[in-house]
Order: C-alpha cells, then structure tokens, then sequence
C-alpha cells in the first residue's frame, strides 16, 4: 500500500506531538495558540517516510475534551492509528473517549505507544503495561502490538519506525474505482492563488484539470493545482493527504464537513437511517427523540435520534434509528458516525449509515424495522441487491440510471444487479423501467377498479382520459412510466387504450332503454336542424340530458360515428355533415375556388355556420384558405366521420 494515513489517538500532553516529531522531524503545532500553551488544538499533518521507502501521511490529533470535535474531524481516514499512553499517568478519561471513538469509526489497525519511559522505573512501566492491555482487552486493540518510547531521549524511535512499516504493509489499498470523495477538514486562500482544501481522499481519484463539485454549497471548480505532502502532483488516488487549489470559488463558501466529488453525484441530506450502538460507558439511557451531536467524517452538527422499535436505548444495546440532522451533511451507505450527548458533551454511541436519503419513519412499523434489519444484516458486498431493492421501494418505479443516482451504486453494476433480480422475479421490468411486484399488482388494481367504477357511472363513455386515469396514481409515475405501465396492463389483456381513451379490456358502451330514448331524441334534433344545427346546450335541454352527463352522451355519439365534433359548441349530424360535404364537393366540379359568402349561400345557413364547417374543412385538409377564399386539397373521402372524431 503506497498511499497511507497514520494518526495518532490518547489523552491531553501524552506526547502525540513530540512522538510524531520524532519520527518525521516535522512539529504539527502550526497555531501560535498551540506554541504558547503546549497542547494541540486543531489537527496538524506530517509527511513521514517509512524505512521501507514508502510515503505516509501523519495526522495528529489535539487530546483535549474541548477538541474532541477536531479530533474526531482527523480520525475517519486513518488507515492505522497509534494510541499513546504516558507512562507516568497511564490510561485516562481521553484515552478511553478516543479509543470509543476508534472503535465506532471503525479502525481495525493500530498500535500501543507507552511514551516518556525515560521518567519513570521499569518496574512501573511494566503495570502501566499490564494496565493498558487489561483497558484494550474486547476491543480491536486487544492483539496490537505494544512499544515503548521516549521521544525526548530517542529511546525506541527507530524500533517504531520498523513496527509500523511491517503493521502497514499488508494494508489493502483504498479503493479508485468509486467516485471521487474528499472530506474537506480545512480551506483557507493564498495570496495570488485563490482557494485552497485539504483532506484525506478516501475514495476514487483527481488530476488537474477535473471539474469537481463542493457540497456544501453545491458549486463547481476546477482543480487548478494538487499538492500531496507539499509538493505539486498532476494527480492524486485515494489514501493520501491532499490540498487541492480550487479556481472559481470563494474561501468562505466552503466549511469543514464539505465534500469535494465528482459534478452531480452527491447531495446533502437532513434525514438519515442508522444502525445505533450506545456505548456501555455511557452515563445514561438514550431516549426517543433525545437532542445530540453528530458526527460523520469532517461534518458536524446537531440531530435528534428517533428510535424506530423502543422509546429507550440502554447502554451496550444496538438499534435501528433516523437521525434528524439540523444541518445538511453530506453522507454515503455504510458511513460510521459517532454521537455525544447534548450536554455537558461526552461520546456516546455511535454506529452505521443504512440509508442516506430515506423517507420519514413512523415508529414501530413492523415492515420499516423488517426492511432496515435486512439492511443492517447484510455485509457491504451482499448489501447492494437489499438496498436496490429498498430504495426502488421508496420511489416506487424508476429506471437504472435514476436508481444509481440514488444508491450511488456504479452505474453498471445497477444494471447488472436489476436484471439479476428481474431474473429471480424479485422485480419487474415495464420498458425501461423497474417496479416491485407488489407495488404493480397493487396500482393495477387500483386503475382496474377506477376503470370499473368510471364505467358504472358512465355506461356510455368508451373510456376514461389517459390524463384523468394517471391523477389516480402517484406521482412518482411521470409520463415515460405511466406509458411502460399502461402498456403492461394492454399485453396482459387487461385494459385497452385507443387514442387518449383507455377502458377495461372487451368493454363496450350499451345504452339502457332509457339512455336509447334520449340518444334518439338528440338525433333527431340534430337532424331536423339540418346545416344550422342546435347549440350542445339547446340540443341537451330538450332531450332532457343532465349537464353532468353531456360529455358522456357526445363521447358515445362521436364514437358510433352519428355526430361529428365542428366545436366545442357544435355538433352536426353525420348525414348533414356527408350533405355539406356533398355540396362542397359539387361545387369544386365546376369551380377552381370558394368563398364564404358563396358557401353560405349554397348550404342555405347562416354565415356562422359556413365559417364553422370551412374552418373545420380547412383543419382536416379538405380545402386549404389563401386570402379570403379556399381551394380543394382531398375531397375524395367524405366517409371517415369515425376517424375525425377520434382526432377530435
């Protein structure tokens, strides 16, 4: 592993400091605050060149309780962590609050550094020895090595030297392949080079050049210049301490707990779904809904914790909650996170990220706690197929790309796993989109019994609007998946869509005897009003037709090709419409034009009417207007009444 980050961990003025100093020759007090009063503050950084020749990156971390909110800023990247004890005082409150801070992050390496044994007898460094192990004992300390040093003197310095080269050789690199991902856990500007970030990489890669997005605030830079240890790289992978200088953004813009990534990849969340760990150690019981501090990589902020299955959480219990941040933190599946109580501030618990962007939880759901169980339990690799399937539950029907976005699961490995599981009948597949089955068994039945209802209501409607159907689904339907769902339920032969009408499959309006009568009375007072037919309203008063059940009437008469739509006002029986037609047709035997005046004249109506059929010939391309008169274009079928009604 060529890339790698050493931290240190322990209580206030055991020598972090002076050891790294003594193994790199680098002092990581920067701060005059930090000269003045011998204690670090903030993090400090080192280069440190193993006797192996490789180059690792060394973060100090400040020991004080008042800046345990630094410390736990510099521990999430740490690839090994040394924990230093004074041999004099031996294990103190920080020592343990900063090894419970190792164990939720979880650090699996690390080793025991018992430092300035040139103050104390051999005899009392051996108990704090034995001390030591008895405190590290059950944790993932409990078989690391332990050496002793005296930084001052040099005594074992070059020992540890050795000892952590052979600790860390047989690392497992970070990984490249994922999308960028800096914590950024400083910013600041220099003069004639703008902003500055620096942080660990843990994840992915960067080059000069690369366009990458801060979040917060959710702006793009450009990647002007890379510095790892000082000196200028063209590009960095994950693993290494990095400053980045940053074109075309504003120093205060940024804040510790930023993330730098690739354009568009991820988004601030609120809410958060968790596996949580009280810490045996913990003064008091947890309660629902209880105030805390969180932390998550350089983020922090404030929260409220709902326990989802208990109104408690007892010390050494784990549990299944949503975190209610304050502040918007960027956060990823599998993050560990560590909380301290409200006040006065102490480390608590901690745990794991389940899912970065849920929905809100009620509590005691028994399929809420089900579905985060099966998250909890399954390991990281195992996990992807368990949260591709419960995040497709949340959005109810999404296709891969979307679906990647939101598990920010390689976009083709989504693609991979959604077949799989096509295959195995776990999901469905509509185009190309994805749905749970549960979920289309449930909105088809949900669009059969609106269909059902719609048609006892209005026996003589041949259907109901594609756009009124779909206000009965959710909204996660946008067109594309209303159309692939649509579509299903046609080739399973369980509805038909024709046009923008769609009616349960093999349905056909049939008129009561009482509906017969009042259809046969329109007809009629369509017919004897020839070419100046009635208005809708004239024509449904005197059939006696209810105003709610006029569109109905004239849905069903356009269909069975008895009337013809000119307006949304008039109507005119097909027969008329065919005589119209007729004398138009016979006009243009001797004539190469006609005017309105003249049409007027030869249908004997109004001149209303006669713009009303001419314009309404002029849109279905019978005749064509130039300037005030027309001209024949199609005239040979006069017969598709069916077909103008349907584009009607």
């Amino acid at each position: 592993m060529d890339d790698l980050i050493i931290g240190t961990a322990g209580h206030v003025d055991h020598g972090k400091t002076v050891l790294i100093k003594a193994l790199t020759g680098v002092d990581t007090d920067r701060l005059r605050e930090e000269k003045e009063r011998g204690i670090s503050i903030d993090l400090g950084f080192a280069p440190f060149r193993l006797p192996g020749g490789r180059l690792a990156g060394v973060v100090d971390v400040p020991g004080h309780e008042r800046f345990i909110h630094n410390m736990l800023a510099g521990a999430a990247g740490m690839d090994l962590v040394m924990l230093v004890v004074d041999a004099a005082e031996g294990i103190m409150p920080q020592t343990r609050e900063h090894l419970d801070i190792l164990q939720l992050l979880g650090i699996k390496n690390g080793i025991v550094v018992i430092t300035k044994i040139d103050l104390v007898e051999e005899e009392w460094r051996e108990l704090i020895e034995e001390e030591i192990c008895e405190e590290l004992r059950g944790t993932f300390l409990e078989d690391a090595p332990v050496h002793s040093v005296s930084s001052v003197e040099g005594w074992g310095i070059a020992e540890l030297k050795e000892l952590i080269d052979r600790q860390t050789a047989d690392l497992e690199p970070r990984s490249e392949a994922g999308p960028l991902r800096l914590p950024v856990d400083r910013s600041f500007s220099i003069a004639g080079f703008g902003t500055v970030v620096t942080g660990t990489l843990i994840q992915g890669k960067v080059k000069v050049g690369d366009r990458v997005e801060v979040v917060p605030p959710g702006l793009e830079a450009r990647v002007r210049n890379i510095q790892v240890h000082d000196q200028d790289v063209n590009k960095a992978r994950a693993g290494t301490r990095v400053a980045l200088n940053l074109s075309g953004l504003e120093k205060n813009s940024i804040v510790r707990g930023s993330v730098v990534s690739n354009p568009g990849y991820y988004r601030e969340t609120a809410l958060l779904d968790l596996s949580l760990t009280l810490l045996p150690r913990a003064a008091r019981r947890l309660k629902n809904l209880d105030p805390v501090h969180f932390f998550l990589g350089t983020a922090r902020t404030t929260a409220r914790v709902l326990l989802l299955d208990r109104d408690e959480l007892h010390q050494g219990e784990t549990a299944l909650a949503q975190c209610r941040l304050e502040k918007p933190i960027v956060a990823e599946r599998g993050d560990p996170f560590v909380i301290r109580s409200y006040s006065p501030m102490t480390t608590i618990g901690g745990g794991r990220v389940l899912d970065p962007h849920p929905i809100r939880h009620h509590r005691f759901r028994p399929a809420v706690i089900e579905k985060l169980q099966e998250l909890e339990d399954t390991a990281d690799a195992a996990g992807e197929a368990p949260f591709l399937r419960h995040k497709l539950e949340e959005m109810l029907i999404a296709d891969d790309v979307c679906l990647a976005r939101e598990t920010r699961l390689d976009p083709e490995k989504t693609a991979q796993l959604l077949e799989e599981m096509v295959s195995r009948g776990e999901i469905e597949k509509l185009g190309e989109v994805y749905i749970l089955p549960v979920e289309l068994k449930r909105y088809r039945q949900k669009v059969l019994a609106e269909l059902d209802k719609y048609h006892q209501s209005r026996p003589l409607s041949p259907g109901i609007s594609r756009a009124r159907l779909k206000g009965f689904l959710p909204s996660s339907f946008g067109q594309r998946e209303y159309d692939s769902f649509l579509k299903n339920l046609q080739e399973r032969k369980e509805i038909t869509a024709e046009g923008d009408l769609v009616s349960k499959y093999g349905f056909k309006p049939v008129p009561s005897p009482e509906e017969q009568k009042c259809i046969d009375t329109l007809l009629d007072l369509y017919c004897s009003g020839g070419l100046q037919p009635p208005s809708v309203k004239e024509a449904f008063t005197g059939a006696g037709v209810k105003s709610e059940r006029w569109d109905e009437y004239l849905n069903y008469l356009q269909m069975t090709g008895t009337l013809v739509k000119i307006s949304e006002e008039l109507y005119y029986h097909a027969d008329t419409y065919r005589e119209a037609l007729a004398l138009l047709k016979r006009h243009f035997a001797s004539a190469d034009r006609i005017t309105l005046a003249e049409f007027r004249d030869i249908t004997g109506s109004s001149r209303k009417y006669a713009q009303a059929l001419l314009e309404h010939f002029d849109q279905e391309k019978y005749t064509r207007r130039i300037q005030d008169y027309r001209i024949p274009l199609r005239l040979k079928n006069i017969d598709g009444i069916k077909e103008i009604n349907k584009r009607k």
